[in-house]
């Protein structure tokens, strides 16, 4: 029956443009936007600009998931170490997100002026750092501070890299440029929380 034939989705907005240039209308498929998307990413991704900050919000996003999400908690609540409670591990957090609300319009505005580049740099340093001290803090204070300088360092990572693919990107491709950059960054979140899992527990 013609009323339960499937019929290939289209996208409204691309009848009206054809209607209104007097053309013949050509139904675009959500398979054929994809195909089109993944086409200009393969463009964006020629640039090296635009190549390297999405290689490194991929490897970002992994050490974030793998540490912040998945190892963190572990570490906070060990019996042997700090062993926070539940309550005490959600303020820690909080703590954190404080530290980026707060900071997060001062960071913005040193990246404008100081630089992206300059800025993604030094959100690395920031985060490279706190990872490889935190598991020698050994009591609150020195985790509290280790912890805000991961936050700050977080910040930075979350504006800078949006902000470079913007100004790097024309106009007309922008979208798909973020849209390039949040991808890399969720595939780095997926493999990261998974992996790091995975190795600690291989590991012992």
């Amino acid at each position: 029956l013609e009323e339960t034939r499937v019929k290939p989705t289209t996208f409204p907005w691309n009848d009206v443009h054809k209607r209104q240039n007097g053309q013949k209308e050509n139904k675009e498929t959500i398979a054929d936007a994809f195909q089109n998307a993944i086409g200009q990413w393969s463009e964006l991704m020629s640039d090296g600009r635009v190549r390297g900050v999405v290689a490194m919000n991929g490897f970002y996003w992994f050490a974030l998931s793998g540490s912040q999400m998945t190892l963190l908690p572990l570490l906070l609540t060990d019996p042997t170490g700090l062993a926070l409670s539940a309550t005490s591990v959600g303020k820690v957090y909080m703590g954190m997100s404080l530290v980026q609300v707060m900071c997060n319009p001062t960071l913005a505005k040193f990246a404008d002026k100081m630089g992206k580049e300059k800025a993604i740099l030094f959100g690395c340093a920031l985060i490279s750092s706190s990872m490889a001290t935190l598991p020698f803090c050994t009591d609150t204070n020195h985790v509290a501070a280790t912890l805000g300088l991961w936050s700050l360092g977080s910040t930075m990572l979350s504006t800078a890299p949006v902000a470079y693919v913007s100004d790097v990107v024309h106009a007309e491709k922008r979208a798909q440029g973020i849209a390039l950059l949040r991808t890399a960054g969720d595939v780095g979140f997926l493999l990261g929380a998974a992996g790091t899992g995975a190795f600690a527990d291989w590991m012992g």
